[in-house]
């Protein structure tokens, strides 16, 4: 029969032994979540910089009159770059009054409430929208050489020469501009 020294000692190896293994499972578990946690960090990171294209924009003349077909237009010359798809286009347009909105949900073959976030600025007429933006003219790339239209409303904005108009193109998926542009009036 074994002493009670013996039991204790038996008892302690025992306790030792099972201290040793609770803490080899905590060191586990720790660097399995530290791990987990890291590789979704980085995933994250990688989703939330993919890249934006960068594109040089040239604007034609905003046209002060409200002459047609050309008045009040906005007209955007894609002059290089990667070819962007039109559905991935935000247009951010600022007025000299200091109104400004936002129209997304291209290609389109007008502006409706969906598309405009902001003052209400734009022609909603099927003139509202041409070139790439226009769904009845576009093959949904955006590339050098091609144009993009929006037509502000005449009554709700009216541009007199020297007037500078504000446009941002933004990716609308990062939200961050392609190109920044001032649009400078002329008679």
């Amino acid at each position: 029969m074994a002493s009670d020294t013996e039991r204790r000692l038996g008892s302690a190896d025992r306790r030792a032994t099972t201290s040793v293994v609770g803490v080899a499972l905590l060191v586990g578990v720790t660097v399995t979540l530290a791990a987990t946690v890291t590789t979704a960090g980085f995933a994250l990171t990688t989703a939330t910089h993919s890249t934006t294209p960068t594109v040089a924009v040239d604007p034609d003349p905003l046209d002060a009159s409200d002459g047609w077909p050309d008045g009040q237009t906005i007209r955007l010359v894609h002059r290089s770059g990667p070819p962007v798809n039109v559905s991935r286009l935000t247009l951010v347009v600022s007025v000299p009054d200091g109104r400004s909105a936002r129209l997304t949900g291209f290609p389109t073959r007008r502006l409706t409430p969906e598309h405009v976030a902001g003052a209400d600025l734009f022609d909603r007429s099927y003139a509202g929208v041409d070139g790439e933006l226009d769904a009845a003219h576009t093959d949904g790339q955006w590339e050098a050489g091609e144009v993009l239209e929006v037509r502000l409303a005449r009554g709700h904005v009216d541009v007199t020469p020297g007037d500078r108009v504000s446009v941002a193109v933004v990716d609308s998926e990062t939200n961050v501009a392609m190109a920044e542009v001032t649009v400078v009036a002329s008679e």
